[in-house]
């Protein structure tokens, strides 16, 4: 593998892995129950990552295969530290790393199903939106910014509240609205 493929799939790995590395520790946390040991496993889950990153099949769920890596790593920390920390049982432990996956996968689909209708909206409708969300804005100063009413603001804001509601709605059941 040429430097530049492997800088540029090193830089790949490093954008994935830093927009679920909050996850991985949720979950690692979740199961070790120790701060320490889950920040150690999450170094160790993101070394393993990285050595296998050319087993990832890009344009799959990185988030998914990264949750797997790290509940694994998790479940055998458990497992080799048994006797200084009493396991519950080992099906507990794999059923809650699944919930918690499928659960960070479904939070996943909403938050792309809301980026897309998101970027449908009017540029009009996306700027008050952003600089309610983003800029953090009050109401009052988005409507001195925009010489509206605070009133208005407020129906503006219910009705693009209500579209992107019902556009993640319609996509997540399947449509696409």
């Amino acid at each position: 593998m040429s430097e530049e493929v492997h800088n540029s799939r090193n830089r790949e790995f490093f954008r994935l892995y830093g927009q679920c590395q909050n996850s991985i520790f949720s979950i690692l946390f979740m199961l070790v129950h120790n701060e320490a040991d889950a920040e150690d496993l999450l170094q160790d889950t993101a070394a393993t990552m990285l050595e296998r990153f050319d087993q990832y099949e890009q344009g799959t769920n990185f988030r998914a295969w990264a949750m797997t890596i790290a509940r694994n790593k998790a479940l055998n920390f458990l497992k080799r530290n048994s006797r200084v920390r009493p396991l519950l049982n080992s099906d507990i432990y794999e059923r809650i790393a699944e919930l918690e996956i499928r659960e960070d996968e479904q939070f996943s689909e909403r938050a792309s199903a809301l980026q897309k209708c998101f970027n449908k909206l009017e540029a009009t409708d996306r700027n008050i939106l952003q600089m309610r969300y983003q800029q953090d804005y009050s109401m009052k100063k988005i409507s001195e910014l925009l010489g509206r009413s605070k009133t208005g603001i407020y129906h503006t804001m219910a009705r693009i509240h209500s579209l992107l509601y019902r556009c993640v709605k319609a996509r997540m059941s399947g449509g696409h609205s």
